[in-house]
């Protein structure tokens, strides 16, 4: 026993000297203490070493000759130096501040792991917060609006035409909420209210099939809402706004008939605070807004937070909740053309809902391995108009293994797999009855990075089951490369395959929207698609001018797309209460009746296009400016187009419906001092192909849409004063022109709104 405690004290003394002999430290995020992994730590001639996922490095001090200078460079980040005179025990603690202005956004979601935009292998956009309050956008799908190459379709985000109109029902962009969905269970679409806009990081977006990575409904892209987290100083964060409405356009009369113009006013709070091993973060926001239209008013309220606790090193356990109380009416259709505003009778619906998630999650990260486990608990319930309800609850598990390989002659090697479970179950009347959906699959991705040249492969397997009976099952498969050809130009290539199963809405639904029937179909066939795109980045500076220029080819074919119509089909004998309608000259009430809106399968059908943004800024001490300018042109096709009803040309039948063929973004602003000016001008070229039943439907259509021939273009102003430090004051005006257009068929958009805003900051 005496030998074996003098060999144990021999050792730990040998284990202390060797760890003296080495030079150890940890690098962070200096806004929100966050670990970065692959920062490269350069002591010269050549000689370095990484950091690993838990932001630590190690360097043998017997190659160290002091006194020394270290380099620490990371994506995204100004770089910074140390000087050491001599070797420290102590481990140094560096906090890398990201670089402000950097046009070189770092994301997450393309691979799962930080890299820069330019760099990535898909075409990927980056929406901070300070866009998203500068435009006060008080929901996630007003800023991902102006983003180039994306439209919303009252709630409905259309990527690059992948999407066309269904009333939200089935969306094919899958929508994240820090790495997990926020689709509901019963109709699969974005609730973008939900969405914490008061407390932010930014918004990542895949323009492409992400299927692979992130499952079903993945198919035309990934939007990744990601929020801020706590920093070594607690923050607080207000935005208070006031919003006017003014009179609509001239050409439509005013329902307000001199009274008071509609108003809306809201306040958002967020606190992020870390508290030793604990960090927190909450945000509240409240909307109360009459609506720009006569008979559509909204009271929204919810609550978010999360909290996240250290257990030991690398050991965490953390908890997310939001609870939202949101009171509307759904709006259809107008009067007709000239009484835009006001809607017709019986076409607005009440709506009372609640939607609440919690997120259970325990994640440990290693020197080179991470193991994360995330589990979501999201409930949608609402209320229709005290006729009937809906309840989804969604219960998701992914347990995701990432490891970080460091292999000879390779600069970075990354595996990463996960299984997910997802279980979906509804409840409902007669909306939907009782459904039950299961989810699961399994996913690997390999992503390598040798000299200039990135590449990834991914793969996943999914099956669905719908009430215990197996439906389908899809194996997917992506792969892409980035090819660094200089020190400021990329060249990208992917193919991605998606896929989306139908939702129980499209499968089971059977209510109505206003006065129109949705109906469904429980033989939908699941899309598929496969996507292809070529991109080069090229970075453009010259002195204090930074600009980017992104330019893209695209083309994707999908296989039984799943796209909604609009129907009336008359029978062939009346009924008693149909003629009774017919003799009163109430011939509307017969059409309403026999109008349905009803998913089909679209057998063969490919969208084809290019799109360009360039980007850029210059910043001095008094002044400076940032622009963002973006344009894509799609020619989304059916392959097997119908016939027309009412003899339309072919060539607008061939096109999908609900898509555009020109999509124009544009944002400026300048500074001057403590006093900002901007713009954002957003264009689209009229709507081609809609469902034809509409013209006899919906009064006034055909004048409209005739006299809006050459597209919309809309465009917001804005303007502030940083009062000090803490204090700014915005004044934004949308829809300066006040211009008349109408997103879908028979529904108006917004007329010039005056809004009064205020932020804070301490």
């Amino acid at each position: 026993m005496s030998r074996f405690l003098l060999f144990f004290l021999c050792f730990q003394h040998f284990s202390v000297v060797v760890m003296a002999q080495n030079l150890r430290g940890r690098v962070t995020d200096a806004a929100n203490g966050q670990a970065l992994t692959g920062v490269n730590v350069v002591v010269g001639a050549g000689r370095g070493t990484t950091t690993d996922l838990r932001g630590e490095f190690t360097l043998d001090s017997k190659n160290l000759d002091f006194p020394l200078q270290l380099e620490f460079s990371y994506i995204g980040y100004e770089a910074q130096s140390v000087q050491l005179k001599s070797l420290t025990e102590k481990p140094i603690d560096i906090k890398l501040k990201e670089k402000t202005g950097e046009l070189q956004q770092v994301v997450v979601t393309a691979s799962r792991f930080a890299q820069r935009t330019a760099t990535s292998p898909v075409s990927m956009q980056v929406v901070k917060q300070a866009a998203v309050l500068a435009n006060n956008s008080v929901t996630a799908d007003d800023a991902l609006h102006r983003t180039p190459g994306i439209h919303v379709l009252r709630g409905q985000i259309n990527i690059r035409g992948s999407s066309g109109f269904t009333y939200g029902v089935g969306s094919r962009v899958m929508v994240l909420l820090d790495g997990l969905p926020l689709l509901t269970a019963e109709s699969g679409e974005a609730r973008w209210n939900m969405l914490p806009v008061e407390n932010l990081e930014q918004i990542e977006i895949i323009k492409g099939a992400g299927s692979a990575m992130y499952g079903s409904a993945a198919l035309g892209g990934v939007v990744h809402f990601r929020t801020a987290m706590p920093g070594d100083k607690p923050v607080t964060q207000v935005n208070w706004f006031n919003s006017f409405y003014g009179p609509p356009p001239p050409r439509h009369s005013d329902p307000y008939a001199g009274n008071q113009y509609p108003v809306s006013m809201g306040l958002g709070l967020a606190h992020r605070q870390k508290v030793g091993k604990l960090e927190f973060s909450g945000s509240m926001n409240l909307v109360n807004d009459d609506g720009y239209r006569i008979g559509e008013p909204s009271r929204r309220y919810r609550f978010n937070a999360h909290v996240r606790y250290q257990l030991a090193k690398g050991l965490y356990a953390g908890l997310s909740a939001s609870h939202l109380i949101d009171s509307t009416r759904l709006y259809t259709f107008w009067v007709n053309d000239t009484n835009a505003y006001a809607p017709a009778a019986t076409a607005t619906i009440a709506q009372y809902n609640q939607r609440s998630f919690i997120d259970p999650y325990l994640e440990y990260t290693g020197k080179n391995s991470r193991h994360s486990l995330r589990n979501r608990f999201f409930r949608s319930n609402t209320n229709y108009n005290n006729e009937d309800f809906g309840q989804g609850d969604m219960y998701y598990t992914e347990y995701q293994y990432q490891r970080f390989l460091k292999l000879r002659g390779f600069k970075q090697s990354i595996l990463t797999a996960g299984a997910v479970n997802q279980i979906n179950s509804i409840t409902s009347g007669i909306i939907y009855g009782q459904q039950r959906t299961v989810n699961r699959s399994v996913y690997a991705q390999w992503d390598q990075q040798w000299r200039f040249i990135s590449f990834g492969l991914g793969f996943r397997h999914e099956q669905l089951l719908v009430n215990d009976t197996l439906k389908e099952q899809n194996p997917v498969f992506r792969a892409g490369i980035n090819v660094a050809l200089g020190p400021n130009t990329n060249l990208r290539a992917s193919m991605g395959e998606g896929f989306r199963s139908a939702t129980v809405a499209e499968m089971f639904s059977n209510t109505r929207i206003g006065t129109i029937r949705l109906a469904s179909d429980p033989q939908l066939k699941p899309e598929e698609s496969r996507s292809f795109e070529i991109g080069v980045v090229q970075q453009l500076n010259a002195g204090r001018y930074r600009s980017q220029l992104d330019l893209a080819l695209f083309r994707t074919d999908y296989r039984n797309m799943i796209e909604y119509g609009f129907l009336v089909r008359l029978p062939e004998r009346f009924d008693a209460e149909d003629s009774v309608w017919i003799n009163n000259n109430q011939l509307n009430r017969v059409v309403e009746k026999y109008a349905r809106f009803q998913p089909s399968n679209i057998a063969a059908s490919r969208i084809t296009g290019v799109e360009m943004v360039y980007s850029g800024r210059a910043d001095w001490k008094r002044w400076g400016f940032q622009f963002e300018l973006g344009y894509t042109y799609t020619n989304p096709i059916n392959l097997n187009p119908p016939a027309s009803l009412f003899n339309l040309p072919a060539d607008i039948m061939k096109y999908l419906k609900y898509r555009y063929l020109h999509l124009a973004r544009t944002d400026v602003q300048f500074r001057l001092g403590s006093w900002m000016l901007g713009a954002n001008v957003r264009y689209n070229s009229v709507i081609l192909n809609i469902d034809e039943d509409y013209y006899r439907f919906i009064p006034g259509l055909i004048d409209y849409r005739l006299s809006t021939i050459r597209g919309d273009l809309i465009t917001d102003l804005r303007g502030g004063c940083a009062i000090n430090e803490h204090f700014r004051l915005n004044m934004v005006v949308r829809n300066a022109g006040n211009v008349s257009y109408m997103p879908v068929p028979g529904n108006i958009g917004e007329q010039r709104t005056w809004v009064l805003q205020m932020l804070a900051t301490f």
